[in-house]
Parts: structure tokens; C-alpha cells; sequence
């Protein structure tokens, strides 16, 4: 196959009838599979203009895209995982690419991304579309996608960058018995199986929420956020009326950039997102802590110093044992 094939291909402009014959193409033979997946990895890494590498580090990226296409072909063209966080800015390589981890397990057909807690990561999907992990987040891809449909599953959070075919539709399945379904667009979709409801919050395009049970369909429109919540009560599933109302971009998307954004929330969602953000696990000794509400904004800060804040502001004590976090009434003072 000409080279400019498999480019137009991995730039997401294969009509139907192309994308067929790159799928029969890739399973014909390894040295296939192995031209497309170099191809492929010199694409994702030009493609990431935000990424700083000091120069010792570009002198490697020869040899990390070598690495990168040989993990990538044992997936018959599935998703390449990245060991690099894509910011505005990253000062130092090494200490960033410790912040980011992303592990993977394959069964027959699928491959499955996980973002530890305390980890961001960036998935780049058979079709081009990049998908950003947040913390305790798990992505389940096929190792090729269908000709007619771009179908996988998520269980927690990511902001997806789709890409646009009017005749590829992509439907996202999550834990909360919700399915969401785009053409070409981006959004933050949360939906940890764990949470008491799924958000999805539009950047740009137009996407349709389908509750699976019902097939009750909603539409959300850029700006937008939708909010379903959890009502489901000893096993039996049960959905609230969405609420959608006017995003607030920078809250809802504030983490791809490195921002932990807390705007008069709830205690429980506080200590839902550190555990997420720092890799912790929080305990809070007494319920009437839980009616507790916490507003600012975090960067670069570690968690002591996050706990210090909210000890300075509420009133409420903290103490660290290892990754365990135990919140409780202070002294007033």
C-alpha cells in the first residue's frame, strides 16, 4: 500500500471503503503491521507541537519512536500509549514523564488503558482521535475498529479530541449505563463507575447521550453540560432527570492542564478528586465533615501542602500515614 495511503489513514480522512482495505492490509502480514505502526508513531509524536523536549531528550526521540511502534504491533493498529504528558509547557522531561503513567493489558480483540490515581496519560485511538486519561481512569479499545462504527468503553474520566467522518460514528459505553455518541467533536466525559453521576461537558461540536435502558436521548450543544444522576439502589439501576445547564469550561477541563479546580464543592467530591489527583486514599472520621465546602485552585502544590490550606480554612486536621489520608475536627483556634 502507498505510503500516502496509510498517511491519509492515520490522519482520519479514509472513507469507508478505505478504511476496509487498510484493515485487510494490516492483518495480511507482520511486515504490515510493522510499516504502519512506524508510520503511525512518527505521526503521533510530530503531532504534538505543546510537548518541550530539552535537546538531550530530542536526540532520543528516534529511539522512542522506535519503541513506540514496537508496542504499537502487537496491537494490529490499536491505540498507542504515551509515556509523555502534553502540557503548554514542561520544564524538565524526566520529572514529567514521572507524573504520567499508562499501563495496558490486552484480551482477544480489545486492549485496555489504565491511568493509575495520581497519573495523567494520553491515549492516540486507531482512527487518530486523542483521548486525555485522568487519574484512576480506564479506557477499553478495540485493537481496530469497525468499518461502520468507532465503539469503546470508559470508566472514568477523559477529554476526547475526535475526529470528524460523518460516516464513522463513535459511541463511548460507560459504567453508568449511558452511552454517548459523536461524529467529530470534543468534550470531557466523567464517569467513574463510583461517582454519583456522569458529566459531560461540550467544548465544541454536538454529541447525543443515550440512557441505555430507556433509550431516552438527549442532545448537548457546545458550552453545555449535562449532568445524570445515580439512582440506583440495591443493584437496581435507576436514572435521574439530566440536568444540563452552561458549562463552566475552565472548572470542567482545568485538569489537562495541570489545574485541580475547587469551586464551593462538596467535601466527598473533594476528597473523590485528591485521591485521584495525589494517588491517596482519604478517610474522614466524622459525617458532619462530609457538609463541608472547599473553594481553590491547585497547580504544582503537593498534597500536604493542599491539606494544609483546607486545615487553614475549616477548621479540620489532618494526618498523613504512608498513601492514607485521615481528616478529622481540629482545635479551634
Amino acid at each position: 500500500m502507498e505510503e500516502k495511503q496509510i498517511i491519509r489513514y492515520i490522519m482520519g480522512k479514509a472513507d469507508r471503503a478505505e478504511r476496509r482495505r487498510m484493515s485487510e492490509w494490516l492483518m495480511a502480514s507482520p511486515e504490515n503491521m510493522e510499516r504502519f505502526a512506524s508510520l503511525k508513531a512518527k505521526y503521533v509524536f510530530s503531532s504534538m507541537p505543546n510537548t518541550i523536549l530539552p535537546e538531550k531528550e530530542n536526540r532520543l526521540l528516534p529511539t522512542l519512536i522506535g519503541i513506540a511502534a514496537a508496542l504499537f504491533i502487537p496491537l494490529l493498529a490499536g491505540a498507542i500509549y504515551l509515556f509523555i504528558e502534553r502540557k503548554a509547557a514542561v520544564e524538565n522531561f524526566n520529572e514529567a514523564s514521572r507524573q504520567v503513567e499508562l499501563l495496558s493489558s490486552q484480551t482477544p480483540g480489545f486492549v485496555t488503558y489504565f491511568a493509575n490515581p495520581g497519573t495523567k496519560s494520553i491515549v492516540v485511538l486507531p482512527d487518530s482521535s486523542v483521548v486525555r486519561l485522568n487519574g484512576n481512569s480506564k479506557l477499553i479499545v478495540p485493537q481496530t475498529f469497525s468499518p461502520l462504527q468507532r465503539e469503546l468503553s470508559l470508566s472514568g474520566e477523559g477529554y476526547f479530541e475526535v475526529t470528524h467522518h460523518e460516516d464513522w460514528p463513535m459511541l463511548i459505553h460507560t459504567p453508568k449505563g449511558v452511552s454517548v455518541n459523536v461524529l467529530g467533536t470534543t468534550f470531557d466525559l466523567s464517569a467513574y463507575e463510583n461517582d454519583a453521576a456522569l458529566k459531560l461537558t461540550l467544548v465544541e461540536g454536538k454529541v447525543t447521550i443515550t440512557e441505555e435502558k430507556t433509550n431516552h436521548i438527549h442532545e448537548v450543544r457546545p458550552n453545555q453540560e449535562i449532568r445524570i444522576s445515580d439512582r440506583s439502589v440495591e443493584g437496581i439501576s435507576a436514572l435521574a432527570a439530566p440536568e444540563i445547564k452552561k458549562a463552566d469550561i475552565k472548572k470542567s477541563t482545568g485538569w489537562i492542564n495541570g489545574e485541580l479546580i475547587f469551586d464551593n464543592t462538596p467535601m466527598p467530591e473533594v476528597a473523590q478528586k485528591l485521591e485521584r489527583w495525589y494517588g491517596v486514599n482519604i478517610h474522614i472520621s466524622d459525617n458532619d465533615i462530609l457538609k463541608y465546602h472547599f473553594t481553590a485552585t491547585f497547580t504544582t502544590e503537593s498534597i500536604t501542602r493542599v491539606l494544609d490550606l483546607i486545615r487553614f480554612s475549616t477548621l479540620l486536621d489532618y494526618d498523613i500515614n504512608g498513601t492514607d489520608v485521615y481528616i478529622s475536627h481540629g482545635k479551634r483556634r
